[in-house]
């Protein structure tokens, strides 16, 4: 035991375990009034009744602290490492506060803390071990749009600067894992301009949402082609609002069985696609109809780049006396098949959530899931050509997969306390050449707070 307690990470876990056992059913059930500020909703409570006035104004201001504490093996370097972000969002039901019908306004911030464990590292991968971090941490505008529903909320327009991994192939059994590849797939940000408009990078954009019946959803939007426009390292406050960079098209088709149903498990199938109108870089072919190598810089430019997704997430069980606490299944498939002008091919993930695993705490959730990220053969052929003897310790790009186990314990309505585990496979291959890096495992524990 002596051992354990010494080690950083067994001290994260332990005050974990220790705080879930401590708390009793009574937090995740009964909201006693704002004076105990354990069981308030936020760990500020309600600012001398300020937040309820603002709520019956129709404005809602949340603001959430993450923070990460992880420790690494293997990879190219080991150590300790800290990531957070400060996440206030600001909700303004327009019916309410002015008489508009059918319209609201969002405007949200990220305080980036934290060097994170990416670029400490000197890890070069595109599954991200968590979806916080980014480098250099700044503070900039996240979204900002505004939002128009007509005929009972069947149809809605918003058109402002938007996120596509807030809005597109979201898995609800998933949304609490660590990874970053989990709410914008790998395969996306290495194929995209930018990594594409996902986080800390939304973009102009205009979203068209459609609700035919409320088992079927249908929505698209075009976003701008990159999220930093002309300049890879711009738009660091968000406030450039770049345009003119091609068209990124989203659609997707989703359908929700239990739509309108309160207290069950997440229940969806979902098939999309996304086009993009830029330009790529041809890894097989120069300029002049020539097969390219690495080390010649004039490479055809091949007009379009498109993705294709199917993802489910589907209860298998649910408990005898509710249907919101059981296991669910979850998982995507997506492929980029023009591989000629591509990083990655295509990536396949999957796992299992449940909801209420321990008995007495409903609303904790505790997952496994796995990703598997195959790399584009014509990108591997392209790096073979590279002369040995000018990059002595590259690597044929392959595959990057990772597992993680995680539990996300509801210790009180503000706090949330979650260690984590993820074993990472080859993760060397977001780096120009590719590199054999050893694999790595990640521990750590997640802390997200309401204030």
């Amino acid at each position: 035991m002596t051992n354990l307690v010494r080690d950083p990470v067994a001290k994260w876990f332990w005050l974990a375990f220790i705080l879930v056992q401590a708390t009793p059913l009574q937090a995740h059930t009964d909201y006693p009034p704002p004076e105990d500020i354990s069981q308030s909703m936020t760990l500020t409570g309600e600012w001398q009744g300020v937040r309820q006035r603002l709520r019956e104004a129709g404005i809602t201001l949340e603001v959430t602290q993450i923070a990460d504490f992880m420790l690494n093996t293997g990879g190219n370097e080991q150590g300790g490492y800290f990531d957070g972000l400060l996440f206030p969002d600001l909700n303004v039901d327009l019916a309410r506060l002015m008489g508009w019908p059918g319209a609201s306004f969002n405007v949200s911030a990220y305080v980036i803390q934290g060097e994170g464990i990416t670029t400490p590292s000197g890890l070069r991968g595109y599954l991200s071990p968590t979806n916080i971090e980014y480098s250099p941490a700044v503070t900039k505008l996240a979204e900002l749009w505004l939002q128009q529903e007509w005929f009972d909320n069947r149809l809605a327009l918003k058109l402002g600067q938007i996120e596509g991994d807030l809005n597109f192939n979201i898995l609800r059994s998933a949304d609490f894992f660590i990874n970053g590849s989990w709410g914008w797939l790998g395969s996306w940000s290495a194929n995209l301009p930018g990594s594409g408009p996902t986080y800390p990078n939304p973009v102009p954009a205009v979203q068209l949402v459609l609700r035919p019946v409320p088992e079927w959803t249908v929505q698209a939007a075009v976003f701008n082609g990159s999220p930093t426009g002309d300049d890879p390292a711009g738009n660091a406050n968000g406030l450039r609002f770049p345009l003119g960079q091609g068209a990124l098209t989203f659609l997707e088709f989703a359908y929700d069985p239990e739509s309108g149903q309160e207290d069950t498990l997440p229940h969806a199938y979902k098939l999309g696609a996304w086009y993009h109108s830029g330009d790529f870089d041809s890894y097989t072919s120069r300029v002049t109809g020539e097969p390219r190598d690495a080390d010649e810089d004039d490479p055809q430019a091949l007009r379009g780049n498109y993705a294709l997704y199917f993802s489910l997430d589907r209860p298998l069980w649910h408990e005898s006396d509710t249907r919101s606490r059981g296991l669910n299944l979850f998982g995507t498939l997506t492929i980029n098949p023009q591989t000629e002008r591509n990083i990655a091919h295509w990536l396949v993930d999957a796992g299992l959530a449940y909801t209420g695993l321990m008995p007495g705490r409903p609303l904790d959730r505790t997952g496994i899931g796995f990703t598997w990220l195959q790399m584009s053969p014509d990108y591997a052929a392209f790096i073979r050509t590279l002369d040995p003897s000018a990059e002595p310790d590259f690597a044929i790009p392959s595959h990057e997969a990772f597992l993680e186990l995680t539990h996300q314990a509801v210790v009180n309505p503000w706090l949330k306390i979650q260690p984590f585990f993820q074993y990472v496979v080859n993760p060397g291959q977001n780096d120009f050449p590719p590199r054999g890096y050893p694999d790595m495992a990640v521990a750590g524990i997640r802390l997200v707070i309401s204030l």
